[in-house]
């Protein structure tokens, strides 16, 4: 192998990169999303900083896969960054895709993503055919991590839950000004989605929480899923890796089959990337 290549999984929370050497030896790292929403003077400069403490990836080819990516406009203003920072070769693709190169490889299949956010694509193993969902925070998301956050404080803001989770669920989030000065402030977005984390540890005590993850996966499933009688799904992300068991019981109960669960494609996506373009040309 001549050629160095640096792939990218990126959603709405984080960046999974891989750095593939001359070796075939993968180097993994994280870094900040690159979701369109980031973008802007001072996301530029913090990786041009980045990038320039890593000068010997630039001459990597970058296989980039990013939420908002389907969009070919964002498309054009990712590639525009990463040629000023100084990249020559590079292929930006949606993170949509990525999931189902990861999952599914050169195989055709059904793949949902449930993570910060949710949407379901149909791949017929070149290319996908149709996505259902992804309409963002603001219009959808049903059975992601954000929706799941905003459930929860829905409810707490309104005293919904019983006086004990109400009391446990102020330990951890604050009172109703705090909670609202995080939801309303510049991230907003994340705070809401990083919520399923944060009551992580409650949600053995009190089954109000636990019926809210599985009230959120079954609306994902009924608004996305159901009408088109799945009977096979590829699942990425982590928020349905953290709650598998009522993913896994809700998809039973409703006549769909799990054939696969992962919670960061990165390592399989990698894996594609060199079968077909390292592999594919000795």
């Amino acid at each position: 192998m001549n050629k160095t290549i640096l792939i990218a999984d990126s959603g709405g929370t984080q960046t999974d990169w891989c750095f593939v050497d001359e070796n075939l030896e993968k180097h993994f790292f994280t870094t900040n999303s690159f979701h369109p929403a980031n973008w802007g003077q001072s996301f530029f400069e913090e990786f041009d900083a980045f990038w320039n403490s890593k000068k010997e990836m630039k001459e990597s080819t970058v296989h980039f896969y990013g939420a908002g990516c389907l969009n070919e406009k964002n498309k054009t203003i990712i590639s525009d960054y990463f040629s000023k920072w100084g990249f020559n070769n590079f292929n930006i693709f949606s993170d949509v895709l990525g999931a189902c190169h990861a999952s599914l490889g050169d195989q055709s299949g059904v793949v949902a993503i449930l993570g910060t956010g949710s949407v379901l694509c149909y791949f017929d193993g070149q290319k996908i055919t149709k996505i259902k969902g992804g309409l963002g925070y603001l219009l959808g998301d049903e059975g992601s991590g954000y929706y799941f956050g905003k459930l929860v404080v829905t409810k707490y803001l309104k005293s919904c839950f019983s006086d004990s989770l109400m009391m446990s669920l102020t330990n951890v989030l604050g009172d109703n000004k705090e909670v609202l000065s995080q939801v309303y402030g510049e991230n907003g977005k994340n705070y809401l989605s990083s919520i399923s984390f944060i009551v992580s540890d409650l949600v053995s005590d009190f089954s109000e929480l636990s019926e809210l993850h599985k009230s959120n996966i079954q609306l994902f499933i009924s608004e996305v899923i159901k009408e088109d009688k799945v009977n096979e799904i590829c699942v990425i992300g982590s928020y349905g890796f953290f709650n598998q068991d009522n993913l896994r019981a809700i998809l039973i109960n409703n006549g769909v089959k799990l054939t696969s669960l992962v919670q960061y494609p990165i390592n399989f996506l990698t894996d594609y990337v060199i079968k077909h373009t390292v592999e594919s040309t000795e």
